[in-house]
């Protein structure tokens, strides 16, 4: 059944609906009548007739609601009522005096009632319907077949047949006068029904396309009243915004994402030049920090374009973006230091051999007193932290050349932990705790920078504690059904202490070159890890609280690895 079909049918349903109804208050309007007449004593005849004609309407009137109910084919439902209208208003007329009723005019609203629900045929059918049943109903009391009974005034026993042919061509034809007229009008207002239910259809159907395109938008949209109170949003627009369509509708915009610029915009809209665009960094609903973007056009009114009445604000998330842009200015930052790194490192680690080596000799060759012996200790011991940061800056500028291959996690974090328990910078008052699976788990790696790796963050983890805590080493799989994973398929390191926490502040440079909280760091070991993950394609996140911890975790993908060593892993 196509669209339309199903409008027709609901709009025909709903008025075989109101016609049972309309039918059952007449017959009880009449019955209701009839019974205060006869109560008074001025009913003029007997009402049996009458309460008979009425009760078996009242019982088809049954029977059509049980049609209407169980019968799916509406058209029949809509014939078998009006055929037994026209048995119940003949039944009326000769309960009422015959040709002398002056009912027969009922059989205009049976052939109106008619032409609401069927054809235009239908209608002179039911027109046809009655003038023979009204015929034949004068007829019989002509030839004194039937003696109707009289209820209003003394009835016609015997008439002439020029009165009876008179009365019966009256009504006939006024029969087929209305069944003309409303069958004209029924057809009419038929026609424009249809084309009003396929306009509706089509306006549904836009409606509904434009409503889809809308909430599958990739950026979020929501259009205010202009206050600024927003009437409508999408889901990626609910999505942006950290909230519900139900948390967001009937509040301000510039609540919802509260820059500045959006709500002078919104105060002074005469001010600003449409359509505007607008960016900022903003804290949305749920309380998290994003960079939004978006643009603001007058929503125009559906009268006139050139009338606005609200705005409609598209809008997009550009954290994502931000990162991205912060992590290459970041990447270009540190290669340019890294080659500045390159040369100086070069020009210093030169004389400084020769001075390490000048000192060593004249160690030997003299003998000094206790003081400048101690002193040329003091020179060797420092020329010997200089070698080592410039041995950092070359391992930063130059790193080694990465050497991929299946490493096994699972012994390379037993191994670092076990050494890290065993080094000069572990305290006995410190626990470090390990969770890692028995059997051994793969990942495409360089075996010694992961280890780098490792050490510098276990390191950094025991001296954050400062003598005290828990410093917890956690490796475990990543698969693709994790409905959370959006890294894809590979191994985990997190490192996580228990120690001071890092600032929000000192979160955006961490990885930064050179950037340190330590009195004697140089600020190369996290820059180097930053460095070194990402050779091995992998990824690294840290999340802190100040005063609670540091977690850093670690992703370093499956792929390349040897089909048998990724079923082991699983």
């Amino acid at each position: 059944m196509s669209d339309i079909e199903r409008v027709l049918d609901k709009e025909l349903l709903l008025r075989i609906r109101t016609i049972m109804i309309l039918r059952v208050v007449l017959l009880t309007g009449f019955l209701v009548l009839a019974l205060v007449f006869q109560r008074e004593g001025s009913f003029p005849g007997p009402i049996e007739p009458l309460s008979f004609v009425l009760g078996s309407a009242y019982f088809l009137s049954v029977l059509y609601a049980l049609l209407y109910l169980y019968c799916e084919k509406l058209h029949w439902v809509a014939s078998i009522q009006a055929s037994g209208d026209l048995l119940v208003v003949g039944g009326l007329i000769y309960a009422s005096g015959g040709i002398d009723s002056p009912l027969s005019f009922l059989y205009l609203f049976v052939i109106i009632a008619t032409s609401v629900v069927l054809p235009r045929a239908a209608c002179y059918m039911v027109a046809a319907g009655a003038s023979i049943i009204y015929g034949l109903l004068v007829d019989l009391q002509y030839f004194n077949v039937l003696e109707p009974v009289s209820l209003f005034r003394e009835s016609h026993v015997s008439f002439e047949s020029g009165y009876g042919f008179y009365i019966i061509t009256l009504n006939v034809a006024s029969y087929y006068a209305v069944a003309y007229l409303a069958g004209i009008l029924a057809h009419r207002l038929r026609l424009i029904k249809e084309e009003l239910a396929l306009k509706n259809i089509d306006l549904e159907e836009l409606q509904a396309f434009n409503r889809n395109i809308i909430q599958n938008m990739g950026n979020g949209l929501f259009t205010t009243n202009f206050q600024g109170r927003v009437t409508s949003i999408n889901r990626a627009g609910e999505e942006t915004a950290g909230a519900t369509q139900r948390e967001i509708l009937g509040r301000a915009c510039y609540e919802i994402f509260p820059l500045p610029s959006l709500r002078r915009l919104i105060e002074a809209p005469d001010e600003c030049i449409f359509p505007e665009e607008l960016s900022g960094q903003c804290q949305r609903m749920d309380g998290k920090l994003i960079w939004i973007r978006m643009t603001i056009s007058h929503l125009e009114s559906r009268d006139s374009i050139d009338e606005s009445r609200g705005y409609i604000v598209v809008f997009e998330d550009h954290t994502a973006m931000k990162q991205m842009q912060e992590k290459i200015s970041q990447d270009e930052q540190m290669a340019a230091v890294g080659r500045m790194s390159a040369g100086l490192a070069h020009e210093i680690r030169n004389p400084l051999a020769s001075l390490s080596g000048s000192i060593q000799v004249m160690q030997k060759g003299l003998h000094l007193n206790p003081t400048y012996k101690k002193l040329m200790d003091i020179v060797l011991r420092e020329t010997e932290r200089l070698n080592a940061i410039v041995s950092d800056f070359l391992n930063y500028s130059q790193p080694s050349k990465n050497r991929k291959s299946e490493v096994d996690m699972t012994s390379l974090v037993q191994d670092v932990v076990t050494l890290m328990k065993n080094s000069s910078d572990y305290q006995p008052s410190i626990r470090i705790e390990l969770e890692s699976p028995e059997s051994a788990l793969w990942a495409l790696a360089d075996d010694q920078q992961i280890r780098q790796v490792l050490w510098n963050l276990c390191r950094n983890g025991i001296q954050a504690m400062e003598g005290d805590g828990i410093l917890k080493v956690a490796l475990r799989w990543i698969s693709k059904s994790d409905k959370t994973n959006k890294l894809g398929e590979g191994a985990m390191i997190e490192v996580v202490d228990t120690g001071c926490g890092i600032s929000e502040e000192q979160m955006k440079t961490i990885f930064d070159p050179f950037f340190t909280t330590k009195e004697d760091g140089v600020g190369l070991g996290l820059a180097t890890v930053y460095q070194i993950i990402h050779q091995n394609g992998g990824t690294i996140n840290v999340k802190s609280e100040v005063g609670k911890g540091t977690k850093f975790s670690i992703f370093l993908p499956l792929e390349g690895v040897k089909p048998n060593l990724v079923t082991q892993s699983k």
